[in-house]
């Protein structure tokens, strides 16, 4: 059965609604009126973790431990703050959040109304973010799995050569009663523990694939809009006039959804940036550096998944800049100079307007693109090697 336009588009962000549904947020009308109060249930289970791993991080420095030792607790606790931050948005703001998607999915084509060249690319674009969501989905799953598993790994391993059991958590965390008093209790932590590793996981996939949607749509649009002025002067002067309208109209609206995806990501991605700079520096430092077993179990996917994140980041705010600006060579390769004065004077516009690309920024103090990402590997690198040096 052939899908509609509109089922397509919610077809291709399913796990994406999936993600969001288990934050705590509905894409579209409210159908379970109890998901609003998973979001509260999420924040306040992950940072009973959070502030655990900041009250070990604090005892650690008071104790004097070793950077080595530090440092392994650091990437989780930012991780942690990097999900939050990522998810925050969509609850300070829900309604841009809801009109933005909406705005997103009314205006989707049905390819059985698009000529053979613009048809093209509302497949190829399908395609491709369904590609992009699905290879992020089996990334995250991995990475869930083996810092799940990475605990058993270790205790077996240990049996193994000493025969003695040393019950072990995911995360280095200190709570206010002992968890490995018993069985039953060290069994409830680590479950609780592997929950808050989801949560954190599903709140970046969420705000993650939700942006490559924007601005794999929005290339999308642009492509076509690009097409559409480029066939914009007919030989009809009502008709050149007519079709002109339509796409300034349609440039307008793409317009103002970049803004509302500034909104809605400005601020986090500032956050990400910065902490993703100390994500791959940690990260890095504990798999060189300490190189044990199970640092490196339990950092090397932690250290693709961030480098991995930041980059599809960088990669997908970059498409949306070039798309945004590639309308004033298809806008100047029309027919303008066949057109009559009017026609000339808003070509002349939508040319100058172009120059300006939409963009999402990290708060106005970087945009993001893949300048960014080599930056974040750049500043990492720095930060890794004074870290070394410091430990050395």
């Amino acid at each position: 059965m052939k899908l509609n336009s509109k089922n397509e588009f919610d077809d291709s962000i399913e796990l994406t609604k999936i993600a969001f549904m288990i934050s705590g947020f509905e894409i579209g009308e409210t159908k379970y009126y109890f998901i609003k109060w998973l979001y509260y249930f999420n924040v306040l289970w992950l940072y009973t973790d959070v502030f655990g791993e900041f009250s070990w991080l604090t005892e650690g420095m008071r104790l004097g431990k070793g950077l080595d030792e530090l440092s392994m607790v650091a990437p989780c606790t930012a991780m942690c703050l990097l999900g939050t931050a990522k998810i925050l948005p969509f609850f300070l703001s829900k309604q841009t959040f809801q009109k933005a998607v909406q705005k997103l999915r009314s205006i989707h084509p049905d390819e059985d109304e698009l000529e053979n060249v613009d048809r093209k690319i509302v497949i190829e674009s399908h395609k491709f973010l369904k590609l992009v969501i699905t290879f992020f989905f089996n990334s995250t799953m991995v990475v869930i799995i083996m810092f799940s598993c990475e605990p058993f790994t270790l205790m077996g391993y240990e049996y193994y050569n000493t025969g003695d059991v040393k019950l072990k958590l995911p995360f280095l965390v200190k709570y206010f009663f002992n968890t490995y008093a018993n069985i039953t209790i060290w069994s409830f932590m680590y479950l609780h523990q592997i929950w808050s590793t989801v949560i954190v996981c599903v709140f970046l996939f969420a705000a993650d694939t939700l942006f490559y949607a924007f601005c794999t749509y929005l290339r999308m649009h642009f492509r076509i809009l690009g097409h559409q002025f480029k066939n914009v002067v007919s030989l009809s002067p009502e008709e050149t006039r007519k079709n002109m309208r339509n796409c300034v109209k349609k440039h307008q609206e793409l317009i103002e959804l970049a803004n509302l995806l500034e909104i809605l990501y400005s601020k986090s991605t500032l956050f990400n940036i910065i902490s993703s700079s100390v994500l791959l520096c940690l990260s890095g430092f504990n798999i060189v550096v300490v190189q044990k077993t199970g640092t490196v179990l339990k950092f090397a996917p932690f250290l693709v998944m961030s480098l991995t994140q930041v980059f599809l980041l960088c990669f997908f705010g970059d498409l949306l800049m070039s798309s945004s600006i590639q309308i004033s060579d298809a806008v100047y390769s029309c027919r303008w100079y066949d057109a009559e004065p009017a026609i000339r004077r808003c070509v002349l516009i939508i040319i100058i307007r172009s120059q300006k690309p939409c963009k999402v920024t990290a708060s106005n103090f970087a945009d993001l693109n893949l300048s960014a990402f080599t930056t974040i590997l750049s500043r990492s690198w720095s930060c890794f090697a004074l870290l070394k040096t410091m430990y050395g």
